[in-house]
């Protein structure tokens, strides 16, 4: 994978993420994807979660990267960004700024987003 490639793969996922295009998110996913936040309650969200979440409570208004480096590894990817957004999840606001790390791989000839880990910076 080249960096230009998974730029356009972080553009693409939070594009479906905001617009709520499950298709799109059932195809960038993997099948063993987790989504860390540390957050109470929910430390780790699995791929099931995190589609159902994005689906009927996860709003977002506005999001842009600020910054996004990726790494690659082959077959494989790093990505390191600093991520902007405006939303809410179930009337709670989750407006802010985080740092994303995501690890993108290729399974059966195609590129899927494996986890992310996003930590909110105060």
């Amino acid at each position: 994978m080249t960096g230009d490639e998974v730029r356009a793969l972080e553009q693409r996922f939070q594009t479906a993420v905001a617009g709520r295009d499950l298709s799109v998110l059932e195809e960038l996913l993997a099948p063993e994807f987790t989504l860390t936040t540390g957050r109470a309650g929910a430390p780790v969200r699995t791929r099931a979660e995190y589609l159902e979440l994005t689906a009927a409570s996860y709003v977002i208004d506005g999001w842009e990267y600020e910054d996004l480096d990726v790494v690659p590894l082959g077959e494989a990817a790093l990505v390191r960004a600093r991520y902007r957004q405006r939303g809410s999840m179930d009337g709670a606001d989750r407006t802010g700024v985080f740092l994303l790390t995501d690890v993108w791989a290729s399974r059966a000839g195609r590129p899927q987003l494996v986890t992310r880990h996003s930590s909110a910076l105060e």
